[in-house]
């Protein structure tokens, strides 16, 4: 089969090589190049308690496995690490959140520290990060005779195929604009740290981690506004410093944005078939890690 695949973040290049795998000749297109959306822009958060009562996501406990498959996968193409050491914590900041993140739960246990206070600790937790993820498996793709073409494509004009996806992010509603979907800009701070954390720090906005020891992204803003606000991302670091303080002096080096798309009811992601001969991929919002590996093998499946 010959597969056009529309889109190269977490959803598309999940695609691209599931169906690669299925011994189909794909061709990617993404004027941006590999990450150059929303998926670039993500501060690399995996894990399976999103939300401010940590309750575990729908398919977590796959997502999380097909994830895994998949940096292994990109670190072997890459050579070179993708991820850091694993774990989150999420400090509780009130009273409600220390009651539920007491109750009893797989995948993560309550813990009382000197340092960060009570909260939840996720052992499975990992910190991705993104940007060499995606290098590493658009190589991985690439390895399997994926094509990359840096164009833009017309709704009105896609190359023939057996079949399309479109896994274009917040591009999807230039192409079906009746979707039940809503996009919201979110932007993060890339910052310099004085005293690098050995994991993630997740409450009211997050502290993450990245391949340079002496740099961290904090994030992340939801803004349902035509561009976003430059103001709220610096917001960004008196909410973080509320449970660490030392954010309060990180020195901003480069304030970073991308339009994710939710379902405008509910969190699952959109994987459907809109088309005879088209399926889209998209919804994934911020829990593009979590569900981008699951769901671009099942879609795969479907296709092949």
């Amino acid at each position: 089969m010959k597969i056009t695949v529309v889109g190269a973040g977490f959803a598309g290049l999940s695609a691209a090589w599931h169906l690669s795998q299925s011994g189909a000749l794909v061709t990617l297109y993404d004027p941006q190049g590999i990450g150059g959306g929303a998926s670039g822009v993500s501060t690399g958060l995996l894990h399976p308690f999103p939300g401010k009562r940590a309750h575990l996501s729908w398919r977590a406990e796959e997502g999380m496995e097909e994830t895994r498959q998949l940096l292994k996968i990109s670190e072997e193409a890459l050579r070179a690490p993708v991820m850091g050491p694993p774990g989150i914590f999420r400090p509780a900041l009130s009273e409600e959140q220390r009651k539920d993140f007491c109750t009893p739960r797989s995948l993560a246990v309550w813990q009382d520290t000197s340092e960060f206070g009570p909260g939840l600790w996720i052992e499975s937790g990992l910190t991705v990060y993104s940007r060499l993820y995606l290098e590493g498996l658009w190589r991985a793709c690439a390895s399997r005779g994926v094509q990359l073409r840096s164009e833009s494509l017309s709704p009105t004009a896609l190359p023939p195929a057996d079949a399309t996806v479109l896994a274009a992010g917040s591009e999807i509603l230039s192409f079906y604009p009746h979707l039940p979907l809503k996009a919201t800009w979110g932007q993060t701070l890339l910052c310099k740290w004085d005293n690098p954390l050995p994991f993630s720090l997740v409450s009211q906005g997050h502290i993450t981690p990245t391949e340079n020891p002496h740099l961290c992204q904090v994030g992340s803003t939801y803004e349902h506004t035509p561009e976003p606000n430059p103001e709220l991302a610096k917001e960004l670091l008196s909410k973080v410093a509320l449970f660490y303080p030392p954010a309060a002096r990180f020195e901003i080096v480069e304030m970073r944005s991308g339009m994710r798309l939710t379902r405008k009811e509910g969190y699952q992601p959109m994987v459907e078939k809109i088309a005879p001969r088209t399926w889209i991929f998209t919804g994934l919002g911020s829990r593009g890690l979590l569900y981008h590996a699951l769901l671009g093998k099942e879609l795969a499946a479907q296709i092949c």
